[in-house]
């Protein structure tokens, strides 16, 4: 019996331990990981992007209503996303400036459950 408690002992000790979300930038941008919900933030030149992944899986943006909290030295503005394709949601032409402070508010449209996330630009 002893060697029994051993051996599984053993087995759990030499097993790994996986995180439920990626947080690999899968889009080239930055990742903050919120629970199991990851919000990746991408700045480019047509503009910001934002994608949603749940526990792994990729959130539809037509299932949310997003926005941006964007505060640079004491100027702080709101910016509305707009659902794209899959889990892309995007603000045309807007610009973020490193040392910004974006946050995150994101709603889903059919139970209204809040969550919100916080990036610091680097």
């Amino acid at each position: 019996m002893k060697f029994m408690h051993f051996a599984l002992a053993s087995a759990l000790a030499i097993t790994p331990a996986y995180a439920h979300s990626d947080t690999k930038p899968r889009h080239g941008g930055q990742v903050v990981e919120v629970g199991e919900t990851a919000f990746e933030l991408v700045r480019a030149p047509a503009g910001v992007s934002l994608y949603i992944r749940d526990d792994g899986d990729d959130v539809p943006a037509s299932a949310l209503t997003a926005k941006l909290i964007v505060t640079t030295g004491a100027k702080k503005s709101e910016v509305p996303l707009v659902a794209g394709k899959d889990s892309q949601s995007f603000a045309k032409g807007l610009k973020i400036p490193a040392g910004s402070r974006v946050g995150v508010l994101i709603i889903n449209t059919q139970t209204q459950a809040r969550q919100s996330a916080t990036f610091n630009i680097q």
